[in-house]
């Protein structure tokens, strides 16, 4: 999943990225809606490169999203 967010030239973002961002990139690719409570990410998400963060999907059913952030284009 790929998310472009403002950055500054160090790779440093302007604020982190939330859950609700991870939610709407997630129904934009089409792949469905999930609830932005239902979304973990193990420690706050501040510069560009490839995180991490878990979806529970059921109360079994948990999926990891693989998250390349990149710099927005200004």
């Amino acid at each position: 999943m790929r998310l472009a967010v403002k950055a500054g030239t160090e790779g440093r973002l302007f604020g982190s990225v939330k859950t609700d961002h991870i939610a709407a990139a997630v129904k934009d690719a089409g792949i469905g809606e999930l609830d932005k409570r239902k979304i973990h990410i193990s420690a706050p998400i501040k510069v560009v490169g490839e995180h991490e963060a878990t979806v529970r999907l059921h109360e079994d059913v948990t999926a990891v999203i693989t998250l390349q952030v990149v710099a927005a284009k200004k």
